[in-house]
């Protein structure tokens, strides 16, 4: 059965069923099918359709910023499965024939069933469905010309902390941290657990300096929170790689396999440290903060 899916925004994950019985209408005003609630997207912005056939088409309502389809601005397309339908400036819909989105990424659904993809002790996204964002989201920033920005960020002495404090200590760390940084982001960013003590944001159309300031206020959130466990206060700070979306990346892996590398050199330099691209370093330079590697 086909369906179209939230892939950003608040409503990240969600599904919508399509029919041959009744369109689908997206817009800014609540009444709509899909409600996005942001003033660059029109009331009436565009409608999902099932021809007799069983075609799918998305057609642009004559919107104030268009429509585009994996980049091309459309008025009228067929779909095919995986599309994606960009709503400008940011929201994108996914287009597909799946029934269920979870089991294909081997994810934990949702509580609400919306199809989802969670991580069951943070709540927060999971570690497949980001790396599908990320390739998604690559493809879509390399055609629209877009800046894409990928943090991972990491618990310092993890380990450590469970031998010290206990398992359920690093199991509140980990839950705490995850809280405090999704209470940083913006609604368009993504956050998903990566690893066991290793967390993901993805974030679009940011600059540099954009998200050099984000990830300051995240290491400075999560060293300023306090965290306990049975009266006992346990010191918390993170370690954060950071980069972008450059011309010389072939594919998702390379922007990855850079944050990786950058968020490695920021463990090894100490704790409490973020490391990025050398444009990232020169802006931190700038700006005089000792707590870059």
């Amino acid at each position: 059965m086909p369906c179209v899916v939230h892939f950003s925004g608040t409503h990240t994950g969600k599904v919508y069923w399509l029919s041959k019985d009744k369109e689908l209408i997206v817009g800014r005003t609540p009444e709509n099918d899909v409600f996005i609630e942001d003033q660059n997207v029109s009331k009436r912005h565009a409608r999902f359709v099932v021809s007799p056939e069983g075609a799918v088409l998305v057609e642009d309502l004559d919107s104030t910023n268009g429509t585009y389809v994996n980049g091309d601005k459309v008025t009228r397309r067929a779909l095919r499965d995986g599309d994606r339908v960009l709503i400008p400036p940011s929201y994108v819909l996914k287009f597909s024939y799946q029934v269920n989105l979870a089991p294909q990424m081997n994810l934990v659904p949702e509580a609400t069933g919306t199809g989802a993809a969670r991580d069951a002790l943070t709540g927060i996204y999971a570690k497949q469905y980001m790396l599908g964002r990320i390739d998604e989201d690559f493809v879509q920033a390399r055609k629209q010309d877009e800046d894409l920005a990928l943090l991972l960020i990491a618990v310092d002495g993890f380990e450590l902390i469970n031998k010290t404090y206990g398992q359920d200590a690093g199991n509140m760390v980990l839950r705490e941290v995850a809280k405090v940084v999704g209470s940083v982001l913006s609604q368009e960013a993504v956050l998903a657990r990566y690893e066991n003590d290793t967390f993901a944001i993805l974030l679009r159309n940011l600059s540099d300096a954009q998200t050099v300031v984000l990830a300051q206020r995240i290491r400075r959130a999560v060293k300023n929170r306090s965290f306990a466990r049975k009266g006992r206060k346990i010191p918390v700070t993170i370690s954060i790689g950071v980069g972008g979306l450059t011309r010389s990346m072939k594919n998702a892996m390379d922007l990855i396999r850079e944050v990786q590398a950058h968020l490695d050199k920021a463990k090894s330099a100490g704790h409490d440290t973020i490391n990025g691209c050398q444009s990232i370093r020169a802006i931190f330079s700038q700006i005089g903060n000792k707590h870059v590697a």
